[in-house]
């Protein structure tokens, strides 16, 4: 043995034999560069057979040509009908109106709606909401008394 087989080339430090790897050696850097790029012409190419193949290949009949076909088609690309024009007869007028219609039957936040669902609708609506009205005095503020008031008296 001689003693510059035991000095690193790179660091003149007195190490061991020389093995010749000083870092990565030259040719592993280009074999990752060739494997990346073929990855990257894998990723290109892949979608471009499969359009190809879809768009070349008649009508199968087999399940999973036809499944693969009808999911490109139909969630990838979109229905074609999806893409037709549609023209809507829109005034903006009637949706305040619809709006102050609604506030007036079921109320801000359709409290009224609530409050009619918690009494019933089999006839005895009337009696239940006096019950709970009596049931509720001074618990909630008086808000019970904001959608339906109390009579006049």
């Amino acid at each position: 043995m001689q003693p510059h087989d035991f000095c690193d080339p790179q660091s003149s430090v007195i190490n061991g034999p020389v093995t010749g790897t000083a870092g990565a050696p030259p040719e592993s850097k280009t074999r990752f560069e060739t494997m990346l790029r073929l990855r990257q012409v894998f990723m290109v190419s892949l979608p471009l057979v499969l359009i190809l193949v879809l768009q070349v290949s008649q009508p199968a009949e087999g399940f999973i040509i036809r499944l693969i076909t009808e999911t490109l088609q139909n969630n990838v690309a979109g229905e074609p009908i999806l893409h037709e024009r549609t023209n809507w007869d829109f005034d903006p007028e009637a949706a305040k109106r619809a709006r102050s219609l609604y506030y007036e039957k079921n109320g801000f936040r359709s409290a009224k709606f609530i409050e009619r669902l918690g009494v019933g609708l089999d006839g005895r609506h009337q009696e239940r909401r006096q019950e709970q009205g009596e049931r509720d005095v001074g618990r909630l503020n008086g808000e019970h008394n904001v959608n339906y008031p109390p009579p006049p008296a």
